[in-house]
């Protein structure tokens, strides 16, 4: 999972990732060592935690279900499940004032593109998931963090 400062996907964070509250970040999530012409790798899920426990009690989804969670409305998938990287975007935001870091974990999987069958049509309502692919393979979790979130001094 790499960090980014913009849309074009050019600018990753080296180091310490630091980030003016409310600002958009940028997220890529990269399968490396597979055929990218044979696999796509697709987000089914990621959320923040203020601790380095993907368990923690205390969290906020970004992504459920392969879409945008409907509790978070700047969360913008911007490719899942097309090739081996698929990338997000959301808003910074911290959990409480006395907790700038944030740590962000996901659960991935390995889909073989078969038919373009990778990607998930998300609408809006309940039901947001349209169509998957049934080639589904190896599920890992991954995380990142803690991510340091500041507000501007004026």
């Amino acid at each position: 999972m790499i960090p980014y400062r913009d849309a074009e996907f050019s600018d990753p964070f080296t180091g310490c990732v630091d980030v003016e509250l409310n600002r958009l970040i940028f997220l890529e999530v990269r399968v490396d060592g597979v055929d990218g012409c044979q696999f796509a790798s697709v987000i089914d899920s990621c959320w923040a935690t203020p601790v380095n426990d993907p368990q923690s009690s205390l969290h906020w989804a970004l992504i459920d279900d392969e879409c945008p969670s409907p509790n978070d409305d700047t969360v913008e998938i911007l490719q899942n499940g097309v090739t081996a990287s698929s990338r997000f975007s959301f808003r910074t935001f911290t959990f409480t004032a006395d907790s700038p870091k944030v740590y962000l974990h996901c659960r991935i999987h390995l889909c073989l593109l078969t038919n373009n069958t990778c990607s998930s049509q998300c609408s809006p309502g309940p039901h947001r998931r349209v169509g998957r692919s049934l080639d589904f393979h190896d599920t890992a979790f991954i995380s990142i963090g803690p991510m340091v979130w500041y507000k501007r001094k004026n």
